[in-house]
């Protein structure tokens, strides 16, 4: 189930004009990375959410998703997860992360995904599920994942 930061009328405002869209993904990913460096977790909260779920809209909405696209996913994915745990929600926190890995898997092993340059985003993104299951004493749950992620990784990439 994906996480939902923003009202049904903003949504559809911001999937009319991707420019609109893409200039309101900066602005808020600034605020919610200033806020998260001055620890005001809430603040970065309520930024940074709306941030990751635009960016989901984005991706969703591309039929052929670029690596810019993916990485304002992942970013902003990966700031809010780490908001989440700031904020005492591991389990929020986890979900964002797999949601995350599993969506860049997804794209891998599409058509389109198969020419994208993946390698980075994904080592990155096992690295940021790795820190999460080992800090919550449940590394072995991971190992299955890290074994299809290495798999898919040397199958589709070049």
């Amino acid at each position: 189930m994906a996480m939902r930061f923003l009202c049904e009328s903003h949504r559809q405002q911001l999937l009319r004009n991707q420019g609109v869209a893409e200039i309101r993904w900066d602005e808020w990913m600034e605020a919610g990375r200033e806020a998260f460096s001055n620890k005001e977790w809430l603040v970065a909260l309520r930024y940074l959410g709306p941030s990751y779920e635009l960016s989901d809209l984005l991706l969703k909405r591309a039929w052929a998703p670029d690596l810019p696209c993916l990485d304002r996913f992942m970013l902003s994915g990966h700031f809010l997860a780490e908001c989440l745990r700031h904020c005492g929600e591991t389990q929020l926190q986890r979900h964002c992360l797999l949601e995350v890995h599993h969506r860049l898997l997804a794209i891998l092993r599409s058509a389109q995904g198969a020419e994208l340059p993946l390698h980075r985003n994904i080592e990155i993104s096992l690295q940021m599920l790795s820190r999460h299951y080992e800090a919550v004493g449940e590394a072995d749950l991971l190992v299955a994942c890290e074994q299809e992620t290495r798999r898919l990784l040397c199958r589709c990439v070049h």
